[in-house]
């Protein structure tokens, strides 16, 4: 893990530490991204940029995997690993603490079901293909986890990591 720099939100500084796969395979992916989107004041948003990431690098798993396991089984994670973004997008949206500290839970919880289903998977996928998967969404967790402090630390209610 390396840290690739400070970010700075309102007054407070804090480090990033991302492992050097997810960082390459982001920066990898990032010029592929239409500049409509990139405009979008949520794309400063490094937890949203992995999670649309992720949707992607799901989109192509899924269209392998649905030759090897059960469609449900794929329709669940993608369901998972989209339901990611969706509420970290739902929740930077929201002016209340409350409710941004609601949908950041919702997106911690999916990104722990997509941990389980690319698990249930792993048979059907190559080796550096579920470590990379598994990497991402370590590193969404972690991020997760860090919005939801930066949360309370605003006024929200607490959260424990747990």
């Amino acid at each position: 893990m390396r840290s690739i720099g400070a970010a700075k939100r309102g007054q407070r500084k804090y480090t990033v530490r991302m492992d050097a796969i997810v960082e390459q395979a982001l920066a990898d992916w990032a010029p592929t991204i239409e500049a409509s989107e990139i405009a979008d004041p949520i794309w400063n948003l490094l937890g949203y940029r992995i999670a649309r990431c992720l949707v992607d690098q799901a989109q192509g798993d899924s269209a392998h995997l649905v030759q090897h396991v059960d469609p449900k089984t794929v329709s669940q994670l993608s369901r998972a690993v989209a339901s990611i973004g969706a509420n970290i997008a739902e929740g930077y949206s929201r002016r209340s603490a409350a409710d941004r500290s609601r949908f950041y839970g919702y997106a911690l919880g999916s990104a722990r079901e997509a941990t389980v289903w690319y698990r249930s998977v792993a048979p059907s996928l190559d080796a550096p293909t579920l470590a990379l998967r598994m990497a991402f969404l370590a590193q969404e967790r972690r991020l997760i986890l860090g919005m939801l402090k930066s949360v309370q630390r605003e006024g929200g209610p607490s959260f424990e990591a747990g």
